[in-house]
């Protein structure tokens, strides 16, 4: 059972030393530094922590946003991560965020409990008004770029023999643009 340690700033003008001098208080074995954004999903130093983790380690962070800023779903996924490997974790600077312990174990789930509530809120309430907008009419998705009689005139040129090329060059669009209006043909415009 290994107690691992992981620390994180932002950028490379920020230093690591109080966040590794917690770790190491706290009995940290091993710690793992990063200096890169916690936005950043795609950490190096994270990732190969959690490839490290087996069942009965325990993960020390000196506060729960150095191992995600990415908001609460987010952080519940790398908790989760974290626990489904077997392991454990504990927050320096959150004491609820501790579940090395009985009470930090049901603390987790009911913050688990409340986020996935929450979440499936907001895609009830999105969902909703999306369908409201729907039926005032409201059309989703990219403007397109070219208006109905540019897409005509589209039509009738590769019709005529054009390049599809040439035309897409005409029109200043991507040849994708014009392979689309083609393949749809004459129907889709009227």
């Amino acid at each position: 059972m290994t107690i691992f340690g992981y620390a994180r700033v932002s950028t490379s003008g920020q230093e690591l030393d109080i966040q590794i001098a917690q770790l190491e208080a706290a009995g940290c074995e091993r710690i793992l530094c990063e200096k890169e954004s916690g936005v950043n999903d795609q950490r190096r130093e994270l990732a190969r922590l959690l490839r490290r983790l087996r069942k009965g380690d325990t993960v020390i962070v000196p506060a729960l946003d150095r191992l995600t800023r990415g908001g609460p779903f987010k952080m519940l996924s790398v908790l989760a991560d974290i626990t489904s490997r077997g392991a454990t974790y504990r927050s320096l600077a959150e004491p609820w965020a501790d579940t090395t312990h009985e009470l930090g174990e049901v603390l987790a789930a009911l913050v688990g409990y409340i986020a996935r509530k929450t979440r499936e809120d907001i895609i009830r309430r999105t969902s909703a008004g999306r369908e409201r907008a729907r039926e005032r009419g409201v059309k989703f998705g990219r403007k397109p770029k070219l208006s109905m009689a540019e897409r005509k005139a589209v039509l009738d040129r590769c019709l005529a023999g054009e390049t599809r090329k040439a035309v897409a060059t005409a029109f200043r669009v991507s040849m994708s643009t014009i392979s689309r209006i083609c393949s749809s043909g004459a129907g889709h415009l009227s």
